[in-house]
């Protein structure tokens, strides 16, 4: 038996397919998170899933619940999956546990995270980004001539949530960005979507994918997604690791427009869906543990999420004709939520799903921002 990891996240599909390649690789997994993570508990063979208190609003609990369940398991590695790696690599720098998590500093997270930051970061690696303006006072009526070419978003955000792009002059007014929560106004390019996901270690890529959304639902995270090669993203992956020399995730949002050149939109320092091209693999943790080098997945490889493709995928599908488009692409996938064949993950599925569709309407947020209200971190003081 290898070593006992914990990977936190665990409401999270990309923390169950980690899970997956640790267990191949011989290792003790323990799952934590702040929900209830039923997806995670459903997994056969079993994973132990450990709840702890939410670290935005609880950070002082969080810490110490973390501690004891590092006492109790013995776990030498935790691999964060979600946006809990800024609390959690927070803990660790004030409690002296920092090589035990896959995650680098929380300035070199912060730096990163920051849609200022990392576009200066990204220039100085010498890579391809759009031209960005900060915002941190309220924008006059006459400061923007063509708001249509410009895409205006948060400084810290996820999921493109409250990001404009292309809005009319109105709706810019409505921003009101300040020195304690700022917004960028980047160049808009136009061009096809491109993503990338990376292991780090020392500041080496162990582990690469780039890959395509080839189904989604508005700007939020695809539910079906393609491997492809992409040099560019390859590139500014080795050139940030290198240049800020992180152990973690590292993965990209980018637009490659219609000359073929590749634009770096924004980075996740965490792990995100590109990760399931790998299948849980063995390989996939030999990387993530900095042991040993994996290669990247197959060109073509094609991976959904079940019961997003029938719940969002075929209402979308038959209200823009693609049906069909959608059921040859259904049929070349392979579903990374339930890859046992395990019934009970799919109703668990379902039972997350319900569970922060809820959270949402109590708070009036939407679906996506309820998955992260309490483990985000937008930029401000912590603890």
């Amino acid at each position: 038996m290898g070593e006992t990891v914990i990977v936190t996240g665990a409401r999270a599909p990309v923390a169950h397919d980690i899970a997956r390649s640790l267990r191949a690789y011989g290792c003790e997994v323990h799952f934590a998170d702040c929900a209830h993570a039923w997806v995670a508990r459903a997994l056969r063979p079993e994973f132990p899933v450990h709840r702890l208190p939410p670290p935005r609003t609880a950070f002082g609990e969080f810490r110490r619940e973390l501690l004891r369940l590092l006492d109790k398991t013995s776990a030498t590695r935790i691999i964060p999956t979600c946006e809990e790696v800024f609390w959690l690599a927070e803990a660790a720098k004030r409690d002296g546990f920092e090589n035990a998590v896959f995650a680098p500093p929380p300035e070199t997270l912060r730096q990163l995270h920051s849609k200022a930051e990392f576009v200066q970061l990204a220039q100085e690696a010498g890579l391809l980004v759009p031209e960005t303006q900060v915002l941190d006072r309220p924008i006059s009526a006459t400061e923007f001539a063509a708001p249509e070419e410009l895409v205006f978003k948060p400084e810290y955000s996820r999921f493109a949530t409250h990001t404009l792009i292309g809005p009319t002059a109105k709706q810019v007014l409505k921003i009101q960005p300040d020195e304690d929560c700022r917004w960028v106004a980047q160049q808009r390019i136009e061009g096809d979507e491109l993503c990338s996901w990376s292991a780090v270690h020392g500041g080496k890529v162990t582990a690469f994918a780039a890959y395509r959304p080839r189904w989604r639902s508005g700007n939020s995270a695809a539910f079906q997604l393609e491997s492809v090669e992409s040099p560019a993203l390859y590139d500014a992956s080795t050139k940030i690791a290198a240049a800020t020399g992180l152990s973690g995730h590292l993965s990209f949002d980018a637009i490659c427009d219609h000359s073929g050149e590749t634009y770096l939109i924004e980075c996740n320092p965490r792990a995100v869906s590109g990760l399931h091209l790998f299948d849980g693999d063995a390989s996939m943790a030999s990387a993530i543990l900095g042991e040993r080098a994996c290669d990247a997945p197959p060109l073509g490889t094609l991976r959904h999420m079940g019961p997003a493709m029938a719940l969002i995928g075929v209402p979308m599908a038959i209200k823009n004709g693609q049906l069909k488009q959608l059921r040859s692409g259904w049929r070349a996938s392979r579903d990374v939520i339930d890859r046992e064949g395990n019934p009970l993950v799919t109703l668990a599925c379902l039972a997350d799903a319900a569970g922060f569709t809820l959270l949402a309407l109590r708070n009036s947020l939407s679906p996506a921002a309820a998955t992260t209200s309490d483990i985000e971190w937008n930029g401000g003081p912590i603890g």
